[in-house]
């Protein structure tokens, strides 16, 4: 979302759903018994203690235009607006960061324009993010940047194609799919597949694309039901968003394999809340967005187990991290 491009979705998802699917009244959530964590078994228990630092944006609206980047450091306990002052770009999300930790690319509009780029900045620098795809012109739209394992190049959604670049911006390749948009890409650890979203709203499925082979792989595919945000976990799953059925459309975050072995849904997954933006971190957590009860604002950011279910709000770590508006697209890396 991207998420992110989860907002941008929702008219097409919304009215499509209007056409086919009857929705019923809401179900009534569980009342977590303890501000700090919900166990599965309502048990309360203590955030894990954490180190490395968290990149997230937070917006009051999708189509506000008002995206921001903040970075969070667990280690230090603090926050930081990064795009506080940055008068080249605006609307920035999306970020990811290298896998040495030093740098994030992020998707942005150049101010005053609707025109998405790819940006890259290096963290703690008094320099603007460089713009990596200017010079591609207005009619590129270029969106969903993520690093590779190695560092040396950028996977992105460009006009809906994936695309391949280095980290100066110059093009490397494309890689042609059946589906007339292909979003969201993530590299497999050894960057040798591409995990990515294809098509949109209810049509929308998880596919492996075999860098090598040119062949592609079908790893989620329901009718009817919305899946997209696939997120490399380790070298034999990811993670991923979709909904809990055609009629109950709330997100849900499910665990996906390489290999044959079907998606398993995570438990402290709630049907009558939206869980999403799902990012794995320290073998056992993953960083989460979530309407859940509880949430200060539309979405907030949470930490879960993905064994126990055990599931955190960030407010515990530091209270500015949540707010009145949604809080989404996080990323970890656990330096420092």
């Amino acid at each position: 979302m991207k998420m992110n491009r989860r907002f941008q979705y929702n008219s097409f998802v919304y009215l499509l759903s209007a056409l086919f699917y009857c929705i019923p009244p809401g179900c009534t959530k569980n009342t977590p018994t303890s501000n700090a964590v919900v166990l599965s078994s309502n048990t309360p228990q203590e955030p894990p203690a954490l180190t490395g630092r968290l990149v997230f944006h937070r917006y009051s609206c999708y189509s506000c235009n008002d995206s921001q980047l903040y970075l969070y450091n667990f280690s230090t306990k603090s926050l930081t607006a990064l795009s506080t002052g940055w008068n080249n770009v605006q609307n920035s999300m999306n970020a990811h960061f290298s896998p040495d930790g030093q740098k994030i690319v992020f998707m942005g509009t150049v101010a005053g324009t609707s025109n998405w780029d790819i940006f890259i900045w290096n963290i703690n620098s008094s320099a603007l993010p460089k713009n990596l795809t200017a010079y591609l012109g207005s009619a590129s739209d270029d969106e969903d940047c993520k690093f590779s394992s190695g560092g040396s190049k950028i996977i992105f959604k460009q006009n809906g194609l994936l695309t391949e670049m280095d980290t100066t911006g110059k093009i490397l390749r494309s890689f042609p799919v059946p589906q007339s948009e292909a979003s969201m890409p993530y590299y497999e650890n050894g960057d040798t597949a591409i995990l990515y979203a294809g098509m949109v709203g209810a049509l929308s499925n998880i596919y492996l694309y075999h860098i090598a082979e040119a062949s592609i792989t079908t790893k989620n595919a329901l009718p009817g039901i919305y899946s997209y945000y696939p997120i490399t976990r380790d070298d034999t799953s990811f993670i991923f968003t979709r909904w809990y059925d055609q009629v109950n459309q709330h997100d849900q975050l499910y665990l996906g394999f390489f290999d044959s072995r079907g998606p398993q849904n995570l438990p402290f997954n709630d049907p009558s809340a939206d869980y999403s933006d799902g990012y794995p971190a320290l073998g056992k957590y993953i960083f989460l967005s979530s309407d859940r009860t509880g949430s200060t604002g539309g979405y907030d950011l949470y930490v879960a187990d993905i064994n126990t279910g055990n599931i955190w709000s960030l407010s515990n770590f530091s209270p500015g991290i949540n707010s009145a508006f949604e809080e989404l697209g996080s990323c970890y890396t656990p330096t420092l």
